[in-house]
């Protein structure tokens, strides 16, 4: 059996091939989402724990997990990387695409959020675009007590309820997905002013060359958020057909 962790884009991409190979699996995502599941296909959701991923997996005789959730999950990294080490299950990385590093000096790449929070501060930018998501406002607040701050996140009464929690101002929340188009990148800023943007390493699934590209057109800094890194035993993949030949290897 084969445990998908989704939630993603390229959730949803796994479970089609699967379905195409007609092969059973579950997927899992954290919190509960509407998932169109094909024939074969079980649904799960809720944070595991190591001890609760192990016991699933035991219960459920998982041989192979393939991870395709948000590259910045890292606790979910760490769970899936001790669990599949201990009960020697192989884990199937399926990647998103990401464009190539930019060799340009408004495209800035940080390994930590408390790096972008000094280059911000030192660099006196305001105010300042954040695309990191609503879970991280709580991380910008050094800033955001001080200083404008515009926030987009997902139009979703959960992630407006989340915002309010912190205590970050509502009239600077942005409730819209990302832009698709460089243009549209460009409405935001110009209605916002801000003078630097700070995004994750989403990769392509999350519109990152949009924003790289949008950020050198207006001439605004960009600070980008590298991603962390995954367990040295993941397989990685970032096409159907590689993770298929790797189920099937697995399980011969």
């Amino acid at each position: 059996m084969v445990l998908v962790f989704g939630g993603t884009t390229e959730g949803k991409l796994v479970l089609a091939a699967l379905a195409a190979a007609s092969q059973p699996c579950w997927y899992s995502s954290k919190i509960k989402i509407d998932v169109s599941l094909p024939a074969g296909a079980q649904y799960r959701y809720g944070a595991f724990t190591p001890e609760a991923l192990e016991a699933f997996c035991l219960e459920h005789h998982i041989t192979t997990i393939v991870h395709a959730s948000h590259p910045f999950a890292a606790l979910l990294h760490e769970t899936i990387g001790i669990v599949s080490q201990r009960l020697s299950i192989p884990v199937i990385r399926f990647e998103r695409h990401y464009p190539e590093t930019p060799l340009h000096p408004l495209v800035r790449y940080a390994d930590s959020y408390e790096d972008v929070l000094s280059a911000i501060h030192h660099g006196g930018y305001e105010p300042v675009l954040s695309l990191t998501g609503v879970q991280t406002i709580i991380r910008w607040r050094p800033y955001w007590e001080q200083k404008k701050m515009y926030c987009r996140i997902l139009p979703r009464d959960t992630s407006v309820a989340i915002a309010r929690d912190y205590g970050f101002p509502e009239e600077q929340l942005l409730l819209s997905f990302p832009g698709k188009t460089v243009e549209e990148e460009l409405q935001v800023l110009k209605e916002t002013g801000v003078q630097a943007i700070i995004t994750k390493e989403s990769g392509e699934s999350g519109y990152l060359s949009v924003k790289i590209d949008t950020a050198i057109a207006a001439g605004i800094p960009l600070y980008i958020i590298r991603r962390p890194a995954l367990p040295p035993h993941f397989i990685k993949v970032d096409t159907a057909t590689d993770m298929l030949k790797h189920i099937i290897h697995t399980a011969s």
